[in-house]
């Protein structure tokens, strides 16, 4: 009875940390608390001093300062990250994920002590698999960033600085061993694309990939709802689906039809919510995740210009790097927003995002 009260209170402790529940999946923000220091060696022992260390939050850059002053160049190196990370009692089989939104532009991420990944590139999300890194209590995170020269990562020139650090947020995710796949390209692992739209109805193709870490084959129901702007049902698929016991990303397809669509435009940005759960043969969620959806079909003439939703549209844009003064590229979510809302203030109705996928809550 007691593991049973404590797992209960568990959930709800988690619920009020992260924010964010869904099925037995639960997303905690790990951005405060960490140590950071430039140094060329090693430092992912538990042992290692970090006494004359900085204390900082995510999103961090060390060259926030020394790319905007008047001194010719900025460090690129590597730097360090070190952080306590608490880990309760796992639920039965559950999973755990450390996932990066960026990172520039070499990462290697320890957790106590070992390597547990590898990520190149600095502007793409990246998720590492630490179950079997983990345990119960205290665990060491120590992350290694490198923005140093390197011919074998693209970009190798342009003209923007590259700033080096945990520029984007930092977040653990807890799953059923069973679920809608976390390490598929750090995706939520649905993909959505509208493949007939008319005004009587909008065809809608989702692409779903699941993974099993159990020892056994999982007969599952996949399903997927999906939601108007109000929360009514508009479209509903459940299909029986089975994983392989060890599969990873494991590809299923529906197609889904949605009487009288009310498309996306730039002047009534209207959003659907996709919701796919994975279910058991009871009927229980295991694993849920949310995504918008928005409905808009649209081309270039050559003559003509570009058209959305059948209208023609000037594209009246703006190009927008995700940096400040004095704060380089790590910025909080609210500060990418209040430059969209800027943006569209001012007239905009495009954006280009230079010159690389931007923060998640951009795109």
């Amino acid at each position: 009875m007691y593991k049973v009260y404590r797992k209960i209170i568990l959930a709800c402790l988690l619920l009020i940390v992260a924010g964010t529940v869904c099925g037995q999946r639960v997303t905690q923000t790990i951005n405060d608390g960490w140590k950071f220091s430039l140094f060329e060696g090693d430092a992912f022992d538990a042992d290692f001093d970090v006494s004359g260390w900085t204390d900082v939050s995510i999103p961090h850059t060390w060259n926030a300062k020394d790319a905007e002053d008047e001194i010719p160049g900025y460090f690129r190196g590597k730097g360090w990250y070190r952080k306590a990370v608490i880990v309760e009692e796992l639920i039965a089989g559950q999973r755990v994920y450390l996932c990066f939104e960026g990172a520039n532009q070499e990462t290697n991420v320890f957790v106590n002590g070992k390597l547990v990944g590898n990520h190149k590139g600095g502007y793409s999300a990246f998720t590492f698999d630490v179950t079997d890194y983990v345990h119960t209590g205290r665990n060491l995170v120590a992350v290694s960033v490198d923005n140093s020269y390197n011919p074998d990562i693209a970009p190798l020139s342009a003209d923007f600085t590259f700033f080096g650090g945990l520029y984007r947020d930092v977040y653990l995710v807890y799953t059923s061993p069973v679920q809608l796949s976390t390490t598929h390209y750090a995706s939520s692992g649905v993909y959505l694309k509208t493949v007939g739209i008319t005004d009587a109805q909008a065809e809608v193709c989702t692409k779903t990939f699941l993974s099993n870490a159990l020892k056994s084959n999982q007969a599952l129901i996949l399903e997927t709802e999906i939601l108007d702007a109000d929360g009514n049902r508009v479209a509903l698929s459940a299909k029986k689906v089975n994983v392989k016991a060890g599969e990873k990303n494991v590809a299923f397809e529906a197609l889904m039809t949605i009487a009288q669509p009310k498309r996306w435009d730039v002047d009534s940005p209207y959003l659907y919510k996709v919701y796919s759960r994975l279910k058991n043969k009871k009927g229980e969620v295991l694993d849920c995740v949310v995504n918008p959806l928005g409905i808009r079909e649209y081309h270039f003439d050559a003559e003509k210009g570009f058209f959305l939703n059948g209208k023609y549209r000037k594209l009246i844009g703006t190009s927008r790097h995700q940096d400040y003064k004095g704060m380089g590229n790590a910025l909080r979510d609210e500060m990418h927003i209040r430059d969209i809302q800027l943006s569209k203030d001012m007239g905009s109705n495009f954006l280009r995002v230079a010159h690389y996928p931007q923060d998640p809550v951009v795109m």
